[in-house]
């Protein structure tokens, strides 16, 4: 049976379930009317309030007096440092830049309420083989810099701009003309079917030490027991908060995939389940899902090199230092990286893992601090939106940008939740997308969950689950079924673009 979405008092979002064709998740529900909505455009990094930008120019530099007769070892090394340091100062150049545009287009707005952000990633700065130029006396050296914003960035910083986007800036005497490009990352679905190729979906959830009187780890922790028990997943060893225990078996339900059973399995972990005396025990079990579970789940403290904090009762952690050579899986998974700033140093940290490529994972992460409140809606949203069903109990495939659209909400827009990765991941139907204007009757008809049966003037025929016009194919479109907000989670549908299905 489909679950309802839990009435938190955080104001977790309640979902309606009608759009005039009966309920969205009824397979059994009668044709829908084919849609006629333009496709929205998305932005290997996506998030649905803000976008990755590359940032390109070339600078030039002089060349001290007796360079040309260095002998290469030293030539090399010396340029190196002269590259190094005339980077540092464009990138300041540009930075103070952008952000001085970012202050005045927020008129004076700062915090939650500004409208416009912008962050530099650390190490940000890249750039190709100086050339020596001008006879050996000044060197050229094309770079390019990295940094996430606001969706509509661009239209402050290089507004008006025809063809190219580009803006200028002072590096110390030097006018640079910087070209500004957003991502061209677009939506995905996460790989459902390598998720639950082998019949079990497993999802640790890993909660990190707090320092705070009030312990905001364990209260989190306490109303996910009580969320998994009174929203139908079993567990035979757990009953209450505790009774959990770092052995404790995972809470376990069943959905179904291509009329094949699926086990969802989830594995939750707190700091006080251990004395001081047996912490190492939380770094093997986060070492342990890292390696075996398909979605691991962090939440928790977080900084720029922080790793996992798990403890605080004293302070124990799993160090970022280790995360190149953690034994991880070269299956696929998902991390979920939930705590203050995990976008800044989190990914490039753990991609030094040769285990892992994006071919291989997908990681959620934040680009500013998190209030206390958003790790109740963050669990929600991973544990209802992977897991979602219909109602005769298929699994309802939903998209990456779908799913951070849940996380951002209104409340918590300043989190900026975003997911690396997405270029690889599939833009059609993961379980099933062969059905596309096969004749129905219903929902039923088209395989599937989250393929549709859709009313054209000749009959009716299936769509597809898609993200992109692209993933549909020649002839075809992917359009939204319905422009209700609160139906947000349907999945569009690749359609013809003349509506007949031939």
């Amino acid at each position: 049976m489909r679950r309802t979405p839990l009435l938190l008092a955080l104001a977790l979002t309640a979902f309606a379930c009608d759009d005039g064709a009966g309920d969205p998740l009824d397979p059994g529900a009668g044709v829908r009317p084919a849609p006629n909505y333009e496709d929205s455009k998305a932005d290997n990094y996506v998030s649905t309030n803000a976008r990755e930008f590359d940032l390109s120019g070339v600078t030039h530099f002089d060349l001290p007096e007796g360079f040309a007769e260095l002998d290469p070892d030293a030539k090399a090394l010396q340029l190196d440092t002269l590259v190094q340091r005339r980077l540092n100062t464009v990138a300041y150049a540009v930075k103070r830049h952008v952000e001085g545009v970012v202050r005045e287009a927020n008129g004076g707005v700062t915090g939650d309420d500004a409208r416009f952000f912008t962050f530099f990633k650390r190490d940000h700065v890249a750039h190709e083989a100086a050339e020596i130029i001008d006879a050996g006396k000044r060197a050229r050296v094309p770079f390019s810099l990295e940094l996430v914003g606001s969706v509509y960035l661009m239209s402050k910083v290089a507004p008006d701009s025809g063809g190219a986007r580009t803006f200028t800036v002072d590096a110390d005497g030097e006018a640079l003309t910087i070209e500004i490009a957003g991502s061209a990352s677009r939506d995905a679905f996460p790989k459902y079917a390598d998720l639950f190729a082998d019949g079990v979906f497993d999802i640790a959830i890993h909660f990190g030490g707090d320092y705070n009187e009030g312990r905001f780890d364990i209260e989190t922790a306490k109303w996910l027991v009580a969320y998994l028990l009174e929203g139908g997943w079993k567990n035979e060893g757990v009953t209450d908060f505790a009774s959990l225990t770092i052995d404790s078996p995972p809470f376990t339900r069943t959905f179904t995939v291509e009329g094949k059973p699926v086990e969802a399995r989830v594995y939750v972990y707190h700091s006080d389940m251990v004395d001081a005396a047996n912490e190492a025990r939380l770094a093997e079990a986060m070492k342990a899902s890292l390696a075996e579970r398909d979605v691991v789940v962090y939440s928790g403290h977080a900084g720029p090199g922080a790793g996992f904090v798990l403890d605080y009762q004293p302070r124990f952690e799993l160090p970022a230092r280790d995360f190149a050579t953690l034994p991880l899986a070269e299956k696929y998974q998902i991390y979920v990286f939930d705590g203050c700033q995990t976008y800044r140093t989190y990914v490039d940290d753990l991609m030094k893992n040769p285990a892992k490529t994006f071919d291989n994972v997908d990681i959620v992460t934040t680009v500013n601090t998190t209030p206390f409140s958003v790790g109740y809606q963050t669990l929600h949203q991973i544990l209802y939106w992977l897991t979602l069903t219909d109602d005769a109990g298929r699994h309802f495939p939903i998209s990456w940008n779908d799913f951070l659209r849940g996380l951002n909400t209104d409340d918590f827009r300043s989190v900026h939740y975003g997911v690396h990765g997405i270029d690889g991941d599939p833009q059609l139907n993961p379980h099933r997308s062969d059905v596309l204007c096969q004749p129905c009757a219903t929902d039923a008809d088209c395989g599937a969950g989250g393929n549709f049966c859709l009313g054209y003037g000749g009959g009716a025929a299936c769509g597809v689950a898609c993200t992109t016009d692209t993933a549909c194919g020649a002839g075809f479109r992917c359009g939204r079924i319905t422009d209700d907000p609160d139906l947000f989670y349907l999945p569009k549908q690749c359609i013809p673009r003349d509506y007949v299905c031939r």
